[in-house]
């Protein structure tokens, strides 16, 4: 038996025995960089990301060598995912796409066959499993997206395997708020089908990442399910509104009928994706509450001691500050320290709605004096 102070040799670098290896399966996207972040905030962690193109994350690098190199890794191939999590303590898989590509990365193949593939890596190298899913993921729905998020592969495999089912989840590189921002350049108005009613509740991705270290590192809760959501509920029409106030834009909200949107799918969903669009299943899942349920078996960020971020506490720092452009990047640069980036969220997060508040009369009351420039004769 190897003693803690053992030396153990993991893809080339030598490392203590009493390290922990976390792998993160689509450390290349949103919520992986913050993960990795979240996660190297314990000296004794090394962090793993695999990802179709590893050259995406090298950046994470410049956090410390306790990020290992990257690694190329495609969830649709088994042979990929089980090189990537060879020695895994923890694995967490965040790869979901919005849009099919076939003939290779379908639902069926990225939700469903690779987060199986996953589930037998976790289960070969007998490591814990953060499977993170969605809020509203059921095996009978008659959504794609939503029918094929993989819980019930994990679940037969990995019987203590996590299960994360965040709501939207809102940050300075979110493709949901900051795509809104941009189309508020482009349109005279804002749209919402049905009357906007649907509900959502936003979440922060910094409050994702913390949920992610905290529920795997504690053993009571294995093979749990939460359900994610921030502290307010909107409806559809709210969050465009929200939108607005936090971007600064004037834009009147327009409702279209359901119809509608399905007819702008049809033809959106067959372009190249770009800032318009929409396919006949995201309006389908636009009809649905996107909120966290109140089923006593689910648990939420109560149970793991997260006090959530309000919305308004965050947009106005990278939708406004950041002059959103239809062509501009929006995210602040991650080539930073993450001494600066968590002194930054600290700074953020306490932030008393008072002066949040404060904040958003000035950015009003310098609006308003534009608008009244600009329409004086």
């Amino acid at each position: 038996m190897l003693s803690m102070s053992s030396r153990i040799c993991i893809r080339g670098f030598v490392t203590d025995s009493k390290v922990k290896k976390v792998v993160i399966i689509g450390g290349s996207g949103f919520i992986g960089k913050y993960a990795a972040k979240a996660f190297i905030q314990d000296a004794s962690t090394s962090i793993e990301l695999g990802a179709r193109n590893p050259r995406v994350v090298n950046e994470l690098q410049l956090l410390g060598n306790q990020i290992l190199p990257p690694v190329s890794s495609d969830i649709t191939s088994r042979s990929d995912v089980l090189k990537t999590c060879e020695g895994a303590n923890v694995i967490v898989n965040l790869v979901g796409i919005m849009h099919e590509r076939p003939p290779t990365y379908t639902f069926e193949n990225v939700h469903h066959f690779g987060s199986r593939n996953v589930a037998i890596a976790a289960k070969e190298n007998n490591a814990q499993l953060v499977q993170v899913s969605a809020i509203g993921a059921v095996p009978n729905s008659d959504i794609p997206y939503a029918r094929t998020k993989g819980e019930i592969a994990v679940r037969e495999i990995c019987p203590n395997a996590i299960i994360l089912r965040p709501s939207i989840v809102f940050g300075p590189e979110d493709d949901f708020f900051n795509r809104f921002a941009r189309i508020t350049k482009v349109l005279p108005f804002m749209p919402v089908f049905g009357g906007g009613k649907t509900k959502f509740q936003p979440v922060y991705v910094w409050d994702i990442a913390n949920a992610i270290v905290k529920s795997s590192s504690d053993p009571k809760f294995h093979g749990k399910t939460f359900e994610l959501g921030g502290p307010d509920v909107y409806t559809y029409r709210e969050i465009m509104q929200l939108t607005l106030d936090q971007a600064g834009v004037r834009r009147p909200i327009i409702s279209l009928p359901w119809t509608m949107g399905m007819i702008q799918g049809f033809f959106l969903e067959k372009l190249p994706p770009n800032l318009f669009t929409l396919t006949r299943d995201q309006v389908k899942l636009l009809r649905k509450d996107n909120i966290v349920s109140d089923d006593p078996n689910i648990l939420t960020f109560k149970d793991l001691k997260i006090e959530p971020t309000s919305a308004e506490k965050i947009l106005f720092t990278y939708l406004r500050e950041h002059d959103i452009t239809p062509n501009k990047r929006t995210h602040r640069s991650i080539n930073r320290s993450v001494e600066e980036e968590i002194e930054e969220i600290k700074r953020v997060k306490n932030e008393t709605p008072k002066k949040a508040l404060e904040k958003e009369a000035e950015y009003r009351k310098l609006h308003e004096s534009i608008d009244r420039k600009q329409n004086s004769p």
